[in-house]
């Protein structure tokens, strides 16, 4: 009688695992983490003639030699493989980077050593700094790509940094994920002044995505250091991102509002955290079924080992203060999603 009993309990076992597995053997759990970071700088150590580079140069302002840039590629490379809880980001949108060449050191460098394939452009920009989009090939097919460039109202001989739109396929489930990524012109002149710049930078992106995409079903991530706040003018009339919290009809969703009340920023600008760093998603992103933004899953990296202390306590810890070597990572905090994927494994 005891030994029917430990059959039919064993029994019992098997078939509550079996019943388990099959719960939960039709769709994967699985993520996917995109990230963007303002490298603050990454210039290369050749000394380029296209473009104004001479205060990275080893008689330079910064004093710039191999041995600095070596130790620069290791900085950020400690960043980008533990960005995203502890792990390197899938995607990883970048900007103030001066070269295909330095982009290609940095993916070859510590952890981050064949993990990533790379989209890079060079810019107008005079002093040569670019965006680019770095991506797990293993995860992700590069569909296409484009550099559009920036066209400034005010001073049309002015030359500013290109945007990038990349068009991806997501191996895991077939769709199509696109990133577009910005670094609008800076505030150099005062916010105000400057505020048609960045103005201009929004409405070229805005036509672009409008031009190539139908925000109704496209999922897209637009990313970059914006030089301006979620509810500044360049974002909220311009790109027409708005508040993920507010109920709207709006095609670009922007996450990074919550961090309004709470204190936090991604740059630290005379004391006052600014969250200049941003990522608006499309509105398919939000509905999705197989690729879904996984709800306040939005952060930034302002970590205790990425931040000053001392005379200025609370402002990310960058490479250089004034032309002083910190050895530092940049002055901007970089920020991060997760998207989940839903995949049926009996197809």
């Amino acid at each position: 009688m005891i030994r029917y009993i430990l059959y039919l309990l064993l029994f019992f076992v098997v078939l509550c695992a079996a019943t388990c597995r099959n719960k939960t053997s039709n769709t994967s759990g699985d993520t996917l983490t995109v990230a963007f970071y303002n490298l603050d700088n990454l210039y290369d150590d050749i000394d380029d003639v296209d473009h104004d580079d001479q205060e990275f140069t080893p008689s330079g302002h910064y004093e710039w030699t191999s041995e600095r840039y070596q130790q620069k590629l290791e900085n950020m490379a400690k960043v980008i493989s533990q960005l995203v809880d502890g792990q390197a980001p899938d995607v990883l949108g970048v900007c103030e980077l001066e070269s295909a060449k330095a982009l290609t050191d940095l993916i070859n460098t510590g952890n981050l050593k064949n993990r990533y394939s790379l989209v890079h452009y060079d810019s107008p920009d005079e002093r040569g700094i670019d965006v680019a989009l770095i991506y797990n090939s293993n995860k992700f097919k590069l569909i296409s790509s484009a550099k559009i460039p920036v066209v400034l109202s005010k001073n049309l001989k002015d030359k500013t940094r290109d945007q990038l739109f990349v068009k991806t396929l997501v191996l895991a489930t077939n769709d199509t994920l696109c990133f577009y990524v910005c670094h609008f012109p800076s505030r150099r002149e005062g916010k105000d002044e400057s505020e048609i710049n960045r103005f201009d930078a929004a409405i070229t992106a805005k036509k672009f995505i409008n031009a190539h995409l139908n925000l109704a079903t496209a999922n897209l991530i637009v990313m970059g250091d914006f030089n301006d706040e979620p509810w500044d003018k360049s974002i909220l009339e311009g790109l027409q991102a708005l508040n993920i919290n507010q109920k709207s009809d709006a095609t670009l969703l922007n996450l990074m509002w919550d961090f309004k009340s709470n204190g936090r920023g991604s740059y630290n600008y005379k004391g006052q955290m600014n969250c200049l760093d941003q990522l608006i998603i499309s509105r398919p992103l939000i509905d999705g079924e197989q690729l879904k933004y996984k709800s306040k899953s939005v952060n930034i990296l302002d970590a205790n080992w990425l931040t000053q202390t001392g005379k200025y306590e609370g402002f990310p810890l960058r490479t250089f203060g004034g032309s002083k070597w910190l050895n530092g990572y940049s002055d901007h905090y970089p920020v991060y999603l997760q998207i989940q994927i839903q995949t049926n494994r009996n197809k």
